[in-house]
């Protein structure tokens, strides 16, 4: 072979480069295959769902299927065509379309929903969801404009705003509200303050390993997962609707379930005085 044509040579440290993009790229692959199945969970349950939802959570699944797919041809482009040509692995291919676009477009979905959520149980806090949104916002423009720094600082913050203010409206329910009621938000305020401290945790440390090791692509591995948490976190949010179908309907009747207006019946007075009380709380999904 002459010089001209022959391949440059694999250097000792080829791991470093080629595992974050492999193992990333195969945990995106395992929780597409969970995200399937929380997809069909939810279309066997919610046939009767609104179009609006059916809408956020198909749409989301087919941004994904494309990521997923684009993902599938970045690892073919780089270990199967290119197996062996380090001129390969230089070049990004689908990677900051995959990646960051698609990724930072899949957390604003979600992050949006949210907002709204968080809009639909106090109108008061309106100012929030507003903040939510253009904190979105500006984590899109950052992956859209290959700012990863923009993109995964605002991602942060986003998350971590969403939890705190969800935490408070338990805290304010729980003062205000009816005991059955807090039940059903705090099941689903926990649920969602341990996926968005998920994705804020990963979104943060691609930023440590982004900023502290800028000459290695291992912040590629946890950019390449951070997608799909977000998108199984709303499927896994809307589902839970499941479990909460199946809590005492005595006390606790789901009016809209597209919604999640909760009413809480409260038994007052003395023991067979016959006197109740109904409080509604709305809750998000």
């Amino acid at each position: 072979m002459s010089n001209a044509t022959a391949l440059p040579p694999i250097p000792a440290d080829i791991a470093a480069t080629t595992a974050p993009q492999l193992i990333g790229t195969l945990i995106n692959w395992f929780l597409f295959g969970v995200l399937s199945v929380q997809v069909y969970i939810y279309y066997l349950n919610f046939s009767d769902d609104s179009i609006r939802n059916k809408l956020l959570v198909y749409g989301a699944y087919i941004v994904e299927v494309v990521q997923t797919a684009m993902t599938g041809g970045d690892i073919y482009f780089w270990y199967a065509s290119g197996y062996g040509n380090l001129s390969h692995l230089d070049d990004v291919n689908l990677g900051p379309a995959d990646t960051p676009i698609l990724c930072g477009i899949i957390a604003s979905i979600v992050q949006c929903f949210f907002a709204y959520r968080i809009y639909t149980l106090r109108k008061s806090l309106a100012w929030v969801s507003i903040l939510v949104v253009l904190t979105s916002a500006l984590q899109v423009a950052g992956a859209v404009g290959a700012a990863d720094r923009i993109w995964l600082i605002a991602d942060v913050v986003c998350d971590i705003l969403i939890a705190t203010t969800l935490l408070w409206l338990l805290y304010k329910s729980r003062k205000e509200g009816s005991m059955y009621g807090s039940q059903v938000l705090a099941k689903l305020v926990r649920l969602v303050v341990e996926t968005n401290t998920l994705t804020a945790s990963m979104a943060l440390v691609s930023f440590i390993c982004y900023v502290t090791l800028p000459n290695s692509p291992l912040f590629v591995c946890t950019t390449l997962i951070m997608g799909k948490l977000y998108s199984n976190t709303l499927l896994a949010t809307v589902n839970n609707r499941i479990l909460l179908r199946k809590m005492d309907t005595s006390n606790i009747v789901i009016q809209d379930i597209s919604e999640f207006r909760v009413t809480a019946k409260l038994a007052a007075g003395s023991q067979g005085s016959g006197v109740t009380y109904s409080t509604s709380q709305e809750t998000a999904v």
